[in-house]
């Protein structure tokens, strides 16, 4: 009995008050638009104060992911999920403290719980294909997103992850039904190409995707091989060239296979 009556108490100490719980909205206000740093002492406070508030911990992961700590986020999140499993945005903020930490198979499987848990989390079905596809799981990110490729993200995600697989003509038909002509879909249907031995359609989509998006430095090593098989061969050399100036070391075995 008397135990019974110290976990009643010990429960109604732990609940939050009302004062707290409007400064959980505030702290939560502060760390989503950049000043974290300025309540981080408050929240840690509240933690002690509330050793067992999910949301707290939750929030302190957050801060923790977006100053780049994913260690200690990995840790606050875990405990929240124990106190509130069926929480999707819990399983959501998981998903991007793995990324972070590149243990892409792992997010990829918070991403899909989040969905999962809750449809207002569909977003997090794009996420789970990205983060499958990063950890070079092609079947798993087709089986996430074939279905649902409802916009052009997940159109050329999708594209890639069939081009992944091997399946070029499926590649194909879906970068093509992406509405916007950007820099990554040229990039992508580029690559397309070239693996479908359209050589000049190759060339001239990797030109767009580099006069768009000059970053996109892997396009040196696609076109090195476009213009390679094109007959080509000193333009070929000096993309490879270009490659390895930006660390892409693929472009050494080209280099070597096609002298």
């Amino acid at each position: 009995m008397k135990y019974f009556l110290f976990v009643l108490l010990l429960a109604a100490g732990l609940s939050v008050s009302a004062q707290d719980r409007g400064e959980l909205v505030n702290i939560e206000y502060l760390i989503n638009n950049g000043r974290g740093e300025t309540v981080y002492q408050d929240l840690c406070e509240i933690i002690k104060k509330y050793p067992r508030e999910d949301k707290a911990y939750f929030l302190r992961a957050k801060y923790y992911f977006l100053t780049s700590n994913h260690k200690a986020a990995l840790q606050d999140i875990d405990f929240a999920l124990k106190c509130r499993y069926n929480n999707a945005a819990y399983h959501d903020l998981k998903g991007g403290i793995l990324s972070l930490a590149k243990k892409y198979f792992q997010a990829g499987m918070s991403f899909e719980t989040a969905f999962k848990t809750d449809t207002a989390f569909a977003s997090c079905r794009y996420k789970a294909a990205k983060a499958y596809f990063d950890a070079q799981k092609f079947d798993k990110a087709e089986n996430v997103l074939k279905n649902f490729a409802d916009n052009d993200s997940s159109k050329l995600l999708l594209a890639e992850i069939f081009f992944e697989n091997g399946d070029v003509i499926s590649a194909l038909k879906t970068v093509n039904t992406a509405e916007k002509k950007s820099a990554e879909f040229y990039r992508i249907r580029g690559i397309i190409y070239c693996k479908a031995e359209m050589y000049e359609e190759s060339i001239t989509d990797l030109n767009a995707a580099l006069d768009l998006k000059p970053s996109l430095t892997d396009i040196y090593l696609w076109r090195g091989l476009s213009y390679y098989f094109s007959m080509q061969k000193q333009n070929a050399k000096q993309d490879w060239n270009t490659a390895l100036k930006f660390r892409h070391f693929k472009a050494n075995d080209y280099l070597e296979k096609y002298r």
